[in-house]
């Protein structure tokens, strides 16, 4: 496996990326984070396609993970999941309920956060920075791909305290609807935000 790289942007501290990679991944036989996209973990690929776009990451790992099992450089910041079983919702309120308290002077800083999912390597450069031009603090901004939407979903500060009070497995999705009129659909031409890696053969798809 090639040596990680190392992160660092230009750009100023303002949307942080938060992905989310606690999930068992059943239907796809193994652990998919692990499995090789290119010289890469998966969960690598993905976080290093984000990286350019964003302040900072936070990659959320299941209990008693470390991101250099996945390959992740030590500069991308870890958290980890509950020890108890729990939904999407319950692990990204854990996260954001973290971030809200950090010290760290860039989490303090940034106005919005880029919630994806750590199976994405396939997002194309204009599409984030679409997404991050548009990233506000009282604004949700979602990509939208021939009439669907996905992810990453942009979420504006302001939205942060309602994400550190979810729980479930719902994740943010009620989220979204209860605050609808503050979502800002932006169309992409981009089917990588709708990219859902279950199997070996959809990531063999992507290769």
């Amino acid at each position: 496996m090639a040596r990680p790289q190392q992160y660092s942007s230009q750009k100023a501290p303002r949307v942080l990326g938060l992905i989310l990679a606690a999930g068992h991944s059943r239907r796809f036989g193994g652990d998919k984070r692990l499995a090789s996209f290119g010289e890469q973990t998966l969960l690598a690929a993905t976080t290093a396609m984000l990286a350019p776009h964003v302040s900072s990451i936070t990659v959320v790992l299941r209990h008693g993970e470390c991101g250099e099992a996945f390959g992740l450089p030590a500069d991308i910041h870890t958290l980890q999941a509950p020890l108890s079983p729990v939904g999407m919702g319950t692990s990204l309120a854990t996260a954001v309920s973290e971030l809200l308290v950090s010290n760290d002077s860039c989490h303090q800083r940034c106005e919005a956060l880029a919630l994806m999912l750590g199976d994405m390597p396939g997002l194309r450069a204009e599409t984030l920075q679409k997404l991050m031009a548009h990233a506000r603090f009282d604004a949700i901004v979602r990509p939208c791909h021939q009439g669907r939407a996905g992810h990453p979903v942009i979420f504006g500060r302001s939205f942060w305290p309602a994400l550190a009070g979810l729980d479930g497995d719902e994740g943010a999705r009620a989220l979204l609807k209860r605050h609808a009129l503050q979502v800002v659909m932006l169309d992409v031409d981009d089917p990588g935000i709708l990219t859902d890696i279950d199997t070996p053969d959809d990531l063999s798809s992507l290769q």
